[in-house]
Order: C-alpha cells, then structure tokens, then sequence
C-alpha cells in the first residue's frame, strides 16, 4: 500500500512539473517586449528546451522548394500572410496573431496564435478554440531553420490532459532548396485511460495537416516568386522633364 502511494505521489509532482512547464511556454508567447530589441540588456540564462522531442515521431522528410531563410521570411515572417491564407483554406476561424519576440528562458523568439479549428474525429466537437504557442532559430549563417509548435485543444475530449508538439528542421542544400524534416507527437500533461488511442489520432490528424499545409505553401511561395520577378523585370518608371 505505502508502494501504491509513493508511486501516486510521484506522479502527481511529474504532472505539476508539466503543467509548470506548460505555463512557462504560453506565458513566454505572449509576452512582448517592451523595449526596443536591440536595448534588450544581454544575460547568460540558462536556456530550455520548447518541446518535447522524445514524444515526436516522423512524418514527413523531402526536398522543399526554397532556402531556410527564404522558408522563414515567406511563411512566418510577422509580415507574411501564409498562415491568415492556410487557416482560410481549412475554413478555421478568429485567428488572432501575436508578433515574434524574444524570451529569456528560449533561444530565438516566441510568439502565440489562437483560433478556431474545424474538427474531423467523430469523438469531438464540430470546432474547438486552439492556442497555437510557436518558437523559431535560425542560424547566424541563415542555412538551418528551426520552426518548433504546441498546439493545445481547448474543447476536445481529454484537451487538457495534452498537447501536440511539431518540429521543423530545414537547412539549405541548393540556391532554391532545403531537406525538410518534420515530425510531431503528443505530450501528456497528465495520465489518461485514453493516451494510446489520443496520441496514434493526433499523429494521424496532423499528418494530414501537415499535406494541407504543404501543399497551401508551395502554392504560396510560387505566387510571392512569381510576383517579385514580375516586379523586377518592369522596366523603370519614364521621368517627364517641364521644360519652360
């Protein structure tokens, strides 16, 4: 019995440190700065990790057709507009966007996005509101991009037992291209009966997003290439001299 009630207990603090852990990161993502960033004094914090990684699992690794750099100022960029375009696209609702910046307790920035998602499992509601808590790196020489998610379903069965992490990792292999390697899983907050069948169906659901959201992407990055060649190729605009 004493066993039964140690192992209980230890449970019980791992769930507390998850939830802390949660807390952290959204309380990070929607914090903005309030000076300007490069008046930001620089500290030596120690800094930690945005997901869980040992949760993820493949699903999807191939060529993409632009650079990291190029991926990062097209599609999440604060002045891109990819994700109001792929959230349409899914017919999702209220997007609300923070901007990118910086936290202590992460490498690179931060920021949060909320709306509303259609739901497709039969077990949940027709939508249920998201908050979406997203951090990015980039190295300094522009060629490797880390674009990290945690996707938290605010009115689905067992939402707040756990949450969906994502990872993106691309680096440049070509003027116009990069390996792109993505991979996702669900971390639980909290023990439930039902975390094998939550975490194979959110895996599934995701990899589904995931071909939407390529494939909205790619169509994306043509539009915005084709529209600068356009731009550059127009001849400059004729000056008409007054000549009294």
């Amino acid at each position: 019995m004493l066993k039964e009630e140690e192992e209980q207990i230890c449970i019980e603090e791992q769930e507390d440190v998850e939830r802390a852990v949660s807390a952290l990161r959204a309380s990070s993502s929607r914090r903005q700065a309030t000076t300007p960033r490069d008046e930001v004094p620089k500290t030596k914090t120690e800094k930690i990790p945005f997901i869980k990684e040992q949760v993820l699992v493949g699903i999807y690794n191939d060529v993409f057709p632009c650079t990291a750099e190029k991926l990062y100022n097209l599609l999440l960029s604060d002045d891109s507009s990819f994700t109001n375009e792929y959230r349409s696209s899914r017919k999702d609702k209220n997007l609300t966007m923070g901007e990118w910046h910086a936290a202590d307790e992460y490498e690179g920035q931060v920021r949060e996005i909320t709306f509303r998602s259609i739901c497709n499992n039969p077990m949940c509601p027709p939508d249920t509101a998201m908050t979406e808590d997203q951090h990015f790196v980039l190295s300094s020489d522009k060629k490797k991009l880390v674009f990290e998610t945690v996707q938290q379903a605010h009115d689905v069965p067992f939402g707040t037992y756990f949450e969906v992490h994502c990872q993106w990792i691309a680096e440049t292999n070509g003027e116009n291209s990069s390996a792109l390697d993505i991979k996702a899983g669900a971390h639980f907050k909290k023990w439930c009966v039902m975390q094998s069948k939550i975490r194979s169906g959110a895996v599934d659901e995701y990899k589904k997003e995931i071909d939407a959201m390529l494939g909205v992407a790619r169509s994306y990055i043509e539009s915005c290439t084709a529209r600068d060649e356009t731009s550059n190729s127009l001849p400059p605009p004729s000056v008409t001299q007054d000549i009294s």
